[in-house]
C-alpha cells in the first residue's frame, strides 16, 4: 500500500501541468457532473465545505460562492502540484473564502470530528489503495446529517475517450493490462459497488445516478495528445514511440472512432459517470 501511495504521489504530480493546461475543455465538458455533486450536499451560508482529491478544485469552487457569507471551502489535494495549480485557478477567480490543504484522504484528515457541512470528492476514491478507510474518515469529520457527493466512473465501454488509447498501447505490447481489482478508473465501474462501500463506511440515505457528458478534441492526434498529458502511463509510452508506430495508433484510434468524427476531423466522444450522494 505504501508503495502505491508513493506511486500514486508521482503520477498525478507529473500529470498536474498537463491538467492544468487542459483546464478550460475539462471544466466545459465535466461541468454537469461538478453540477450534479455541489447540488447534492445543498451548501448554505455559513457552511465548511470540504473537497478531496481537488485537483485543480473546480468543483468546490462551485460551491464557494453559495457558502457566502461566513462559509469556507477547504480545497484538497495530496500531491503539492495539484494544490499550486488549484490556487492559480482561485486567483483567477477571485475567490477569497478559500484556504488550500495538503490532505491524504486515507488517513487521519486532520480535521476534527464532526467539523464539515459537506464533502466533495469527484473521481477520487476509486484511486485510493483503501478506498473505505477514506469513507469511515470523511464521515468521521463530517457533522450528523452533513452530506458526501461523490463521482466514480463507469465502466470503458462507455468512456472510450479514456479506454481507446490504453486499448491501442496494450494491444501492442506497450503498456501492460491494468488489473481489473487494482485501483484504478473503473475500479467502481460495477453497479452496486458505491452503494456497498457508502454502507460499509457507515454512511445512511444513499443515492446513486448517472451522468453523461462528452469530451471534444479538434482531431485523432489532439485526442491521443490530450490523454499523453492526462495519464502519466499513457504519457510515458507516447514519448518513446517511433513515427511508424505513432501513425499505427492513430490509424486505429480513427477507425475506433468514426462513429464519432465530423465532417471537419472533430471528435465528440461520450462520457459516463457514477454520481452519489450519502448522509453521516
Amino acid at each position: 500500500m505504501t508503495d502505491y501511495r508513493a506511486e500514486s504521489r508521482a503520477r498525478w504530480a507529473g500529470t498536474a501541468g498537463g491538467w492544468e493546461a487542459d483546464g478550460e475543455a475539462m471544466r466545459r465538458a465535466t461541468m454537469p457532473v461538478s453540477t450534479w455533486l455541489v447540488e447534492a450536499i445543498a451548501p448554505q451560508p455559513g457552511h465548511t465545505v470540504l473537497e478531496l482529491a481537488a485537483g485543480l478544485g473546480e468543483t468546490g469552487f462551485l460551491a464557494a460562492e453559495l457558502i457566502q457569507p461566513g462559509g469556507e471551502l477547504i480545497t484538497s489535494d495530496f500531491v503539492p502540484e495539484m494544490l499550486s495549480a488549484a490556487q492559480r485557478r482561485a486567483e483567477e477567480l477571485r475567490l477569497r473564502n478559500v484556504r488550500f490543504r495538503q490532505v491524504d484522504a486515507e488517513l487521519n484528515m486532520d480535521f476534527p470530528a464532526g467539523s464539515i457541512d459537506g464533502v466533495l470528492c469527484r473521481w477520487g476514491y476509486m484511486l485510493l489503495a483503501d478506498p473505505e478507510s477514506a469513507l469511515r474518515e470523511t464521515r468521521r469529520v463530517l457533522r450528523p446529517g452533513g452530506r458526501v457527493a461523490l463521482a466514480a466512473w463507469t465502466g470503458p465501454e462507455e468512456n472510450r475517450w479514456s479506454a481507446d488509447p490504453v486499448r491501442a498501447l496494450v494491444e501492442r505490447g506497450l503498456i501492460e493490462r491494468a488489473d481489473p481489482d487494482a485501483p484504478g478508473q473503473f475500479a467502481w465501474a460495477r453497479e452496486g459497488v458505491i452503494a456497498e462501500h457508502l454502507e460499509n463506511a457507515g454512511f445512511v440515505e444513499h443515492e446513486v445516478e448517472q451522468v453523461n457528458f462528452v469530451n471534444a478534441y479538434g482531431s485523432v492526434a489532439d485526442w491521443f495528445e490530450a490523454q499523453t498529458r492526462l495519464s502519466m502511463r499513457v504519457g510515458d509510452v507516447a514519448r518513446s514511440l517511433d513515427d511508424a508506430t505513432l501513425a499505427s495508433v492513430l490509424a486505429e484510434l480513427a477507425e475506433r472512432a468514426a462513429e464519432f468524427t465530423r465532417e471537419d476531423g472533430s471528435l465528440f466522444i461520450p462520457a459516463r459517470t457514477w454520481v452519489a450522494a450519502a448522509t453521516a
